[in-house]
């Protein structure tokens, strides 16, 4: 199966008819595009993916430390082996752009572990083909066309900002993941997810129309943003600001301008793969320190004013929205 992606080309080899199902589930809910099968693609990388099969020997005397998911990888700075509960993702050991994904049982198409683990074998794919990942939402005010990403980690609040703003009717591309891409020599960003994924305190705060906090029961509720809010997704635009939130649980929130120097040190500490995949730093770590040069950065100690009052919320990012597209 070919995908097009981010305007790059990821083949994907599934030598079963479980593995083809579940990666065609997975991906009709990410800004992924089959491509037709008589339209002839080449890849920029490819994954092969081996499932209820035994998992490979990792080669002696490989560093190792610890990644996410439970997981750890080995590697001698040329070779990796990401490791995890049954299964294991591997690259770089023949010097091509292509990933195997090992897993030693199968599981359900809805599994959240095997859309982890794929996104895990996702991720050093398209690094190969200049494709960066990032844990970042991302809105659009409604004056303007650039974006202002909002990046961190789980539980930081991107989610809850998102939607506060995109149901007051700003444009949206994400709330939880976004690619960067240079396209035509500019940096872009793209929404990586077609859907949210909200928590139960996320909705209580927001009060979407339709949908009852307490009839959440999983540990975040899956929801289609465009059935909810005014605006259409956007699938692409470029970046201008990025605010990196933190919770507080303060009753004021607070918000002070970054240097260049400070939005990369955060960007690092958020793309750590950046420096980890020797294959593909120089570029990941250019096209960070090029967003970090090109957007205003932000801190935000999200405080319980703004988190419980969406129109706090817009007024804060309007204010960021015009320090930002005033340095221009």
């Amino acid at each position: 199966m070919f995908y097009l992606v981010a305007g790059r080309i990821i083949l994907i080899e599934a030598f079963d008819e479980w593995t083809h199902r579940a990666v065609s589930e997975v991906f009709s809910g990410w800004f992924f595009d089959l491509v037709p099968p008589q339209i002839t693609a080449d890849a920029n990388a490819t994954i092969r993916i081996h499932s209820g099969v035994d998992l490979p020997t990792i080669p002696p005397d490989l560093k190792s430390f610890e990644i996410t998911c439970d997981g750890r990888c080995y590697t001698d700075d040329r070779q990796y082996y990401l490791t995890f509960d049954h299964a294991m993702v591997v690259f770089g050991t023949d010097g091509a752009d292509d990933v195997d994904f090992w897993l030693a049982k199968t599981y359900d198409h809805s599994s959240i572990t095997f859309v982890q683990l794929l996104s895990q074998a996702l991720a050093p794919a398209l690094r190969r083909s200049g494709v960066f990942e990032i844990h970042s939402a991302g809105v659009i005010s409604p004056e303007s066309k650039s974006a202002i990403m909002i990046a961190g980690t789980s539980g930081s609040g991107k989610s809850t900002l998102t939607t506060q703003l995109a149901n007051l009717g700003w444009s949206y591309l994400s709330d939880d993941i976004l690619l960067l891409t240079e396209v035509a020599h500019e940096l872009h960003v793209r929404a990586f997810r077609r859907f949210f994924a909200l928590t139960g305190d996320t909705l209580a705060a927001v009060g979407l129309p339709g949908i009852k906090s307490e009839e959440v029961v999983t540990l975040k509720h899956r929801l289609l943003p465009q059935d909810h809010f005014s605006r259409a997704p956007v699938e692409q635009t470029k970046p201008g600001a990025i605010v990196f939130p933190t919770i507080t649980r303060q009753g004021k929130s607070q918000v002070s301008a970054l240097t260049a120097g400070e939005t990369m040190s955060r960007l690092l500490r958020l793309c750590p793969w950046a420096s980890y995949d020797r294959g593909t730093s120089l570029e990941h770590l250019r096209t960070l320190g090029r967003l970090a040069n090109s957007a205003s950065g932000f801190e935000l100690l999200a405080g319980t004013d703004i988190l419980n009052d969406s129109n706090l919320t817009e007024q804060m990012f309007v204010n960021i929205s015009d320090t930002a597209f005033a340095a221009y």
